[in-house]
């Protein structure tokens, strides 16, 4: 009988990696290709993109994680109760691009490089991701 594990670390470095690439795909679509100065408050709005992507991050970053290891290691923690705690993640994780978007906006911060702007989101959805799933995955196998 092979019994199943769940390394946490690698489970971190994927989810830094799927959130990185939707990163990428949310900021092409938002922002485009063109390669350009980004401002964080108006016209383009980086800074108020922390928002959605956090909540976006979150979500996920705490649901699938959870739901794979649940099955995959037979555990008898409630659908109910990962859900739940998803939704917990989606609201601090709201709150905390809340925070970043109005500390981006009214700081008065000059435009920013399109690649660098880049590198930004992929580096800030790929590392909370892995914090979240981290955060996650030790409550759930405990």
């Amino acid at each position: 009988m092979v019994t199943a594990k769940l390394s946490i670390r690698r489970e971190a470095g994927v989810s830094f990696a799927i959130n990185a690439a939707l990163s990428l795909a949310f900021f092409l679509a938002a922002f485009g290709i063109a390669v350009r100065r980004l401002a964080w408050a108006a016209p383009d709005a980086l800074g108020l993109d922390f928002m959605p992507q956090s909540i976006a991050v979150s979500l996920m970053s705490a649901l699938v994680p959870a739901l794979i290891a649940r099955r995959r290691l037979s555990l008898a923690v409630p659908v109910r109760a990962i859900v739940l705690r998803a939704f917990g993640c989606a609201l601090a994780g709201g709150a905390l691009g809340a925070g970043l978007a109005l500390a981006t906006t009214q700081a008065d911060l000059p435009a920013i490089d399109w690649g660098a702007a880049l590198g930004l989101k992929l580096l800030y959805g790929g590392s909370l991701g892995a914090s979240i799933t981290s955060l996650i995955l030790q409550r759930t196998t405990r």
